[in-house]
């Protein structure tokens, strides 16, 4: 058979289970958090027969067919006549199982399979780290060789603000939608990535989104005050700054490598925390604050290094919120005098 995972030769004889325990053993896969390898081993060291408990209408159909008291598996009937396939289907987990390949034109040589598979990382809920997640390692280390992805992020479940699981009998449910209707997309993102750690369950609640609007309106406020004193300002110039303005973009340099760090290991809740309170805190109320006098000021040389300053910080920083808010960092993108060649934030380069 093939095989392209380390350690596994092909032709080598070998189990399904030795297949999904060594993929992860060996880092070919790793999980967010690693305290879940754990609970990964457990599973896939007690394994029980699959059962085909959650069964979809248009689900793989189970390949067996009767005849009488005869029966014969494969994918198609033997010769003869009266043979009927199994009227029933294996279940959900069989067939998504499949997923990382199947949609990608396997079992023929696809551009897409080649470009796309193994994919990078998988995000999923720390719930169905063995009905889903462990089924995608089994089928595509056995079907293809290799292994489906390269990291798996579990996040856990949303609860309601007093840490209860929502429940239509409670009446705890917090619609999304409804929320996004209220209060917008970007704050109810935002809402459900700060403060909520891979693997940890989260709570939510319609206060906290609100919160995150809040937040969104300062972003917005903060963006047009600093575009609204760019008018005589040329974004494409070379400009000096001031020795205390150079000091505080230095100091925001250190602070923008944080936060890439932070995403390279999926740290998204520090890093949106980190942007949050970077921006109300420190951009919008103790930097801008301090430069008005200086924007309404004479001193054009002063005036040019504060507005240098503010359109570097509000420009770097309105890339670095993408991510996590998209729709007001676009909108703003589309607003703010820029150099750059991309018309749409999301294709624009990351920060260096």
């Amino acid at each position: 058979t093939r095989s392209e995972l380390d350690g596994i030769k092909a032709g080598e004889t070998t189990t399904l289970k030795k297949l999904m325990l060594h993929v992860v053993k060996s880092g070919q896969i790793g999980i967010i958090p690693d305290n879940f390898e754990k609970i990964y081993f457990n599973w896939i060291n007690d394994l029980h027969d699959w059962c085909i408990s959650r069964q979809i209408w248009y689900g793989h159909r189970i390949p067996v067919w009767y005849r009488g008291e005869e029966t014969h598996i494969g994918t198609k009937a033997p010769d003869g006549n009266g043979w009927g396939q199994d009227p029933d289907t294996l279940d959900t987990w069989f067939s998504s199982g499949l997923w990382t390949f199947s949609t990608l034109g396997w079992p023929e040589k696809t551009k897409d399979f080649e470009t796309y598979h193994p994919t990078n990382i998988l995000e999923t809920g720390y719930d169905i780290l063995f009905f889903w997640v462990a089924r995608m390692v089994l089928m595509s280390t056995y079907l293809t060789g290799q292994v489906p992805f390269k990291k798996v992020y579990l996040h856990g479940l949303v609860r309601d603000g007093k840490g209860q699981k929502m429940s239509k009998s409670l009446g705890n449910i917090i619609d999304p939608v409804d929320m996004i209707d209220k209060y917008g997309a970007d704050a109810v993102r935002l809402s459900l990535i700060i403060g909520t750690a891979p693997g940890n369950d989260s709570k939510l609640s319609e206060d906290k989104i609100r919160g995150y609007k809040h937040f969104a309106n300062k972003i917005w406020n903060a963006a047009r005050f600093v575009v609204s004193n760019l008018e005589d300002f040329d974004v494409k110039a070379e400009s000096e700054l001031t020795e205390v303005d150079a000091d505080e973009l230095a100091n925001f340099n250190v602070f923008k490598k944080r936060i890439t760090e932070y995403l390279e290991n999926y740290k998204f809740y520090l890093a949106g925390d980190e942007l949050y309170h970077y921006f109300w805190y420190s951009f919008a109320d103790r930097i801008i604050e301090g430069h008005k006098d200086i924007l309404y000021g004479d001193k054009s040389d002063t005036r040019v290094s504060a507005q240098k300053l503010l359109y570097t910080l509000l420009v770097e920083q309105v890339k670095l919120l993408h991510p996590f808010m998209p729709f007001v960092t676009e909108e703003l993108w589309s607003l703010i005098p820029h150099n750059e060649k991309e018309k749409l934030l999301m294709i624009a380069k990351w920060p260096e």
